[in-house]
């Protein structure tokens, strides 16, 4: 059944009614000249365009073919999809779900979620990101929403950046950009939908939870809350301009483009099919946030995150009120997936990786670290490797849940969540709660292949995330990490567990390891340094 819906810029836009919700599906928010060029917002629609038919997902980012497959492969269980064109220039579009009768006069709470992905694959369009479940739920359960999911440019296209595409006039952060844009769009003409624009909350999971948080630091209110999973700006971590050169430089390489003049370069970029790019661009070239001095001024730190003063990063505590933040207990089990030719001589590389970067403090700091997480010169490269993965989800994933809940401001709420649900489905993750589990149990769209004991989980997750988004207390706030701690443990199911409040960081319940804590507490460590120690690892391979 369609759904014909009347706006004050876009004219007449035609959705669908499916189970009860309204979904306006492939919504193009902003054009582009060229597959580098700034996104520019669409304010306006001429009538005399007609209807605008918003009842198919519109073209996904470049990006590999494989991306769905890929992501669902880390859940371990596979949805049906469809197959959807991919477009340099069309792909910045986005979808809207709203509960069936919806109007302009709703003003319902809005859920704006950047999908995950590494930066490097995702899609609004993939079965994983359906939003009919979420929002009858939060009908059934007396607190609708609106949701909105945009897509954004990925990759090269996304994230590539260097001295000769800024001299040609093309910004660093394109996909970044690109979600700004979105949030403005959302900001012009969610009313019409039957959205609040006054009551947002942008919302992220792994590489989209980065994205969140990154978002923060804008000196314009962007939204009322935030909500970020499994990902932060400090896994997610903005690099300077000279590294993004070398990945450059090697990408130039990998084209075949290095002989040509840089004005050259930059056409054959623009010019060249577009998949022929994706497809020839080695793993190394990671795509990543760049400081630009713009909408990225300053690369995060624990200090600055820790500070409750909203004097201090990111700026966006001044004018986001609430926070809900959390990890999954094996969060870094995306990078034994993704990274897992990194194991090897990885014990060797490790220990060097941690005495070059804590060169500064006592060596027994590094002893400390490598006797906690069981790792010596003799380990064996996949229980070393899978031993680092510990140290890397403590470091990269847990820490800054911890440090975005301490440093937020008083007047406002923080609220942690611990995601400890085992993965149900075969494969080599079954019994973890691994990354991106999360995700699939909050949208439900994985409850058909759940037992009872585990749908109870997925519905208790998503019942306090949408109270979260419309406005409710989903659980006791989080005050401090001392006697005002508070987290929210979902799961384990098999264990008869679903959801509950725990009183302590670490240990116990919590599942969580006090090691990287206590070093920063007793010894003094920075946890920045100590961050810095996975890139260093990183560098550190050679075929």
């Amino acid at each position: 059944m369609t759904a014909l819906l009347q706006t004050t810029y876009l004219g007449q836009v035609q959705g669908k009614n499916i189970d009860g919700v309204t979904h306006y599906r492939g919504i193009k928010y902003a054009s582009l000249r060229n597959r580098l060029a700034d996104a520019e917002l669409i304010t306006s629609r001429s009538p005399n365009n007609g209807i605008l038919d918003a009842t198919k997902y519109g073209p996904t980012a470049a990006s590999p073919v494989n991306g769905c497959d890929l992501e669902q492969s880390f859940v371990q269980k596979a949805l049906p999809k469809q197959e959807l064109p991919q477009s340099d220039t069309e792909c910045l579009n986005l979808n809207i779900a709203v509960p069936e009768g919806t109007t302009s006069t709703s003003k319902l709470p809005v859920l704006l979620f950047i999908h995950g992905g590494g930066l490097h694959i995702g899609a609004n369009s993939w079965p994983q990101f359906d939003w009919t479940r979420v929002i009858k739920l939060s009908v059934e359960k007396g607190v609708p929403i609106l949701a909105v999911g945009p897509n954004y440019r990925l990759g090269a296209f996304g994230f590539m950046t260097s001295e000769e595409l800024r001299a040609a006039g093309y910004k660093a952060n394109n996909g970044f950009r690109d979600q700004r844009t979105a949030i403005a769009w959302v900001h012009r003409h969610i009313r019409d939908f039957g959205g609040d624009p006054d009551n947002i909350t942008l919302a992220g999971m792994s590489a989209g939870g980065g994205s969140t948080t990154q978002h923060l630091h804008s000196t314009t209110p962007l939204c009322k809350r935030a909500l970020s999973m499994s990902g932060t700006n400090i896994l997610m971590y903005p690099l300077p301009y000279v590294l993004h050169e070398r990945n450059y430089e090697t990408a130039i390489k990998a084209w075949g483009l290095d002989k040509l003049s840089p004005e050259d370069r930059v056409k054959a970029i623009i010019e060249s099919p577009a998949a022929e790019l994706v497809a020839k661009l080695p793993p190394s070239v990671a795509p990543s946030f760049a400081v630009d001095g713009d909408l990225i001024p300053n690369p995060p730190t624990f200090a600055q995150i820790s500070d409750k003063s909203t004097a201090s990063y990111p700026v966006g505590k001044s004018w986001c009120k609430e926070i809900l933040i959390g990890d999954a207990q094996h969060d870094s089990s995306i990078l034994g997936q993704t990274l897992g030719f990194q194991a090897k001589n990885a014990a060797s590389r490790f220990i060097g990786a941690l005495t070059s970067v804590l060169s500064a403090y006592p060596a027994e700091i590094s002893s400390q670290i490598l006797d906690s997480y069981g790792i010596s010169s003799t380990t064996p490269d996949k229980d070393a490797f899978d031993r680092i993965l510990e140290f890397l989800n403590d470091i990269l994933f847990h820490a800054p849940v911890l440090a975005y809940a301490a440093g937020w401001p008083e007047d406002g709420n923080a609220y942690v969540y611990y995601f400890n649900e085992e993965n149900p489905f075969e494969g080599p993750s079954k019994g973890r709660a691994t990354h991106i589990l999360d995700l699939a149990y909050f949208y439900q769209n994985y409850n058909d292949y759940l037992t009872p004991q585990q749908q109870e989980v997925a519905r208790a997750f998503a019942e306090d995330l949408i109270r979260f988004v419309a406005g409710q207390a989903p659980w006791e706030p989080c005050k401090d990490l001392g006697e005002g701690f508070r987290a929210r443990i979902f799961g384990p199911s098999d264990k008869q567990q679903v959801r509950r409040v725990v009183k302590d960081a670490y240990g116990g319940e919590s599942q969580r390891r006090d090691v990287i804590p206590r070093l920063a507490r007793e010894q003094g460590v920075h946890l920045d340094a100590l961050a810095g120690v996975f890139p260093a690892f990183l560098s550190s391979f050679s075929p």
